[in-house]
C-alpha cells in the first residue's frame, strides 16, 4: 500500500510540475504580446512625433528666410537712405 500512494504522491506532484509549466508558458505567451502590441502603439506615436518634428523644422527654416529677407530689405532700404546726401 505505502508503494501505491508513493507512486500516486509522485504523479500527482509531476502533474502539478506540468501543469505550472503550461501556465507559465501560457501567461508568458499573454505578456509577450501584451508587450510586442504596446511597443508597436509607441513605435507608430514616436512615427508620428518624427513627422511633426520634420514638418516643424520645414516651418521654421522657411520663416528663417523670410526673416532673412526682410531683414536685407531693411538693410538696403536703410543703406539708399544713408547714402543720400
Amino acid at each position: 500500500m505505502a508503494d501505491g500512494n508513493g507512486q500516486n504522491g509522485t504523479k500527482a506532484r509531476w502533474a502539478g510540475v506540468v501543469v505550472t509549466i503550461i501556465l507559465a508558458a501560457g501567461a508568458m505567451t499573454i505578456q509577450w504580446g501584451v508587450v510586442t502590441t504596446k511597443l508597436q502603439q509607441l513605435e507608430k506615436r514616436m512615427d508620428e512625433f518624427i513627422g511633426e518634428a520634420r514638418s516643424i523644422r520645414n516651418e521654421y527654416q522657411a520663416m528663417e528666410r523670410r526673416v532673412s529677407y526682410l531683414e536685407g530689405k531693411v538693410a538696403g532700404l536703410s543703406a539708399t537712405k544713408g547714402g543720400e546726401p
